[in-house]
């Protein structure tokens, strides 16, 4: 028997504790482990009594890990995190090293997926588990994504964000709809058939903020076509459906098919930026390291190719 034993009361001991320390409360772990609060709080009792001393400070809300359970879930990560890779490594054997990534169905759809044959030719021996993600604020470490992506100002306390694109949005709608509309000026946007998405979980741009930011009264807008996220809106625009709010990666191949085209002449930037971020508690894998890397390249040369698209007009850089 293991020296260990003689410490631990039971191996189950070691995930309650660290399932609390993460989530920094007994109710919050026994949601994640699917058993009662009380016997959240029984277990830790039993442990600390087994190790001889506190983990956690019970009178402060959120929980307050004790010096000693600082001490202790650093390490108990880490064993973890050892553990996890060694079997994860063993069942994959040599086939190649995958890579866990999440971002939004637009993101995936309209811009890593018609580029991935690229990195799948130029990394053979690095595979993608791609997970598409309707939240921003998900825990990347939690839930083991290495790679994601934010809209924001890069200043997340937790992440390790670099900078991939700004933020530009613009009208766009099917060329046969805007000749059929005998062309759209921007102040006829308010009364176009204007294509709506309101996400659930996600708060972003949308036509109210962008015609306010550009000059455009609006007065009631009409809502008749509203979808749950921006690919929604963009493919029924495609379809000539309407006039969909575009963000530049996002549409920039859809132009160059002549599936979509700019209305107007005004690129609004919010100021924010797309960011790909991963979590500061692990350190990216070197399989992670080089997608990261070949997603920032490809998106520089996107850029680099098509400033047109990629750059705000110039009156209209919002700060």
């Amino acid at each position: 028997m293991h020296v260990l034993r003689g410490h631990i009361p039971s191996a189950n001991a070691l995930f309650t504790f660290e399932a609390a320390a993460r989530r920094r409360s007994f109710t919050a772990a026994a949601e994640e482990l699917n058993v009662s609060q009380p016997a959240v709080s029984k277990m830790i009792r039993q442990f600390e009594a087994s190790l001889g001393f506190r983990l956690f400070h019970r009178d402060l809300r959120p929980l307050e890990l004790t010096a000693e359970g600082k001490r202790l879930f650093a390490d108990v990560e880490r064993s973890f995190d050892l553990l996890n890779a060694s079997i994860l490594a063993m069942r994959q054997g040599a086939r190649r090293d995958t890579v866990r990534v999440s971002f939004s169905a637009s993101f995936l759809q309209l811009w890593l997926l018609p580029r991935l044959a690229d990195f799948t030719d130029s990394h053979p021996g690095i595979g993608l588990s791609i997970e598409e993600s309707g939240h921003d604020d998900i825990d990347l470490y939690a839930e083991g994504i290495e790679v994601s992506s934010r809209l924001g100002l890069g200043d997340w306390p937790d992440l390790e964000a670099r900078e991939l694109v700004p933020e530009v949005t613009f009208p766009v709608a099917h060329p046969g709809f805007i000749a059929k509309t005998g062309g759209l000026a921007l102040a006829d946007l308010a009364r176009a058939r204007l294509l709506h998405f309101r996400e659930r979980h996600r708060v972003r741009f949308g036509w109210r903020d962008w015609l306010a930011a550009a000059g455009v009264p609006t007065g009631a807008l009409d809502e008749a076509v509203v979808f749950s996220d921006a690919l929604g809106s963009l493919g029924a625009a495609s379809l000539g459906h309407g006039v969909a709010l575009g963000w530049s990666h996002l549409v920039l191949d859809q132009i160059l098919a002549g599936n979509l085209q700019q209305v107007g002449p005004r690129r609004l930037t919010s100021g924010k930026s797309i960011w790909l971020v991963n979590s500061r508690r692990k350190p990216l894998s070197p399989a992670a390291e080089a997608f990261t890397h070949w997603v920032m390249r490809r998106m520089a040369a996107d850029r680099a190719a098509h400033p047109g698209v990629f750059l705000p007009t110039p009156q209209d850089n919002q700060k």
